[in-house]
């Protein structure tokens, strides 16, 4: 705990003459000081493990997020339709309009289907199938659906979803497809 206390006295100037501190120096000095104690403690709360940040807010016990699925159950946290523009070649390459409609699934289910709609409104369809469900993700497989034009990729690849805020960021490890990225927000 840290206590402050400060004082105008007076000292001895030259001559003998009592000088005083400016009880506006005394004021700014205050105020610095009360401004680097509470920066202090508003800093240290939302270090991780101080018991007052964001994935603490449960009453001291930490919560992973998103929680981790149970017997094959996907977390509700990623069940809806989720949208947003999508680049490969590190985001150099744009790829237009990705969209997925997440469904409540188990392990080798269809997850999705997966639809990129490019700046041109030609379309490719991806099926997802859940792989695997992390505390910090969901792993699938991804495979060109049936139908694709001959400019899709019809190869076997593995993406992510991983949250991030109230969003989804999308990554396929597809070397062939440039390893696309999206971020996608939820629209339904």
């Amino acid at each position: 705990r840290l206590a402050l206390s400060v004082a105008a006295t007076s000292t001895q100037g030259e001559g003998g003459r009592g000088r005083r501190l400016s009880c506006t120096v005394a004021l700014a000095v205050a105020g610095a000081l009360a401004a680097v104690t509470v920066g202090s403690a508003f800093v240290l709360d939302l270090l991780p493990g101080s018991g007052n940040d964001a994935h603490n807010a449960g009453g001291g016990e930490a919560s992973p997020e998103p929680p981790a699925a149970t017997a094959g159950t996907l977390p509700q946290r990623y069940v809806g339709t989720w949208e947003g523009q999508a680049a490969a070649l590190d985001g150099k390459l744009p790829l237009g309009t990705f969209r997925i409609t997440i469904n409540q699934a188990k392990t080798g289910e269809q997850l999705g289907r997966l639809r990129q709609t490019d700046a041109l409104g030609g379309v490719c369809v991806d099926v997802i199938t859940l792989k695997k469900v992390t505390a910090k993700q969901i792993v699938a497989g991804s495979v060109g659906a049936e139908g694709n034009h001959d400019g899709c990729n019809p190869a076997p690849t593995t993406v992510t979803f991983t949250p991030v805020g109230d969003d989804l960021d999308y990554a396929s490890r597809s070397e062939e497809s440039g390893r696309p990225e999206a971020r996608l927000s939820k629209v339904g």
